[in-house]
């Protein structure tokens, strides 16, 4: 097993791990491999990436009372937790102001259309975070298998073993009933963004900028999805 005064050696900024620290991270783009917190019992690893410039995760490593690593698991920064919470009320906010300054029906319509991007969007990059994800997982597991192998004579010469590589599948029945789902959504969200564009209300001016932002964020949704589904074709 790996000691955790070896993992150590992986920090190369020991910093805590609170708000201000993600948060410099984030914004200033640090993929320092590896910036953490060293506690007692436990370390904190985390780094960003290209992608992941703000909500990568932390990688919490337990170790027993004889400082043997015994556990990995992720949770998501304090600057991560933080956007999520500003999200939330941003679009609360967002959506009773359009029942309060708008009709009824154009509340209801614009209600659906925000609910129906936010999905998509989350859809879209949550296939970017995964991914990415699983990179910065399979690095810290590789660096770590590496320590072992250093560390233990009587295993350096056996070949090191090869992380399993997961196979995207594209027609899983989940995903299949997904799209089902969401692509008429979308084609008909579709329509009423277009038709916000082409003939807007007169007296609701931001029809038109909503009807744009909508009719991009869909269209970015679908293209990018059907890309995914060509490229997965061809390599079979």
């Amino acid at each position: 097993m790996v000691e955790k005064k070896d993992i150590e050696k992986l920090i190369v900024q020991n910093k805590k791990s609170n708000l201000k620290a993600h948060w410099n991270d984030s914004f200033f783009y640090n993929t320092t491999k590896y910036s953490g917190e060293i506690k007692p019992n436990e370390l904190l690893i985390w780094r960003s990436s290209n992608f992941l410039r703000s909500v990568y995760p932390i990688f919490h490593l337990t170790f027993d009372q004889n400082g043997k690593l015994n556990g990995i698991k992720t949770e998501k920064n304090p600057y991560h937790k933080l956007l999520n919470k500003i999200t939330i009320g941003v679009l609360t906010v967002f959506v009773s102001g359009l029942f309060l300054s708008t009709d009824l029906k154009t509340a209801i319509i614009g209600t659906i259309g925000i609910i129906l991007i936010i999905t998509l969007l989350s859809l879209v990059l949550g296939k970017s975070k995964k991914y990415e994800t699983k990179l910065i997982t399979d690095e810290l597991k590789e660096a770590i298998e590496n320590i072992e192998l250093l560390n233990n004579s009587e295993i350096i010469n056996r070949p090191k073993s090869k992380l399993k590589k997961e196979k995207v599948k594209e027609w899983t029945v989940r995903k299949v009933l997904t799209r089902l789902l969401l692509y008429p959504f979308c084609f008909f969200a579709l329509y009423l963004f277009v038709q916000m564009i082409l003939n807007p209300d007169p007296n609701h001016i931001r029809q038109r900028p909503y009807g744009i932002v909508g009719v991009i964020f869909i269209g970015v949704y679908l293209i990018t999805d059907i890309i995914i589904i060509l490229k997965n074709l061809i390599k079979k």
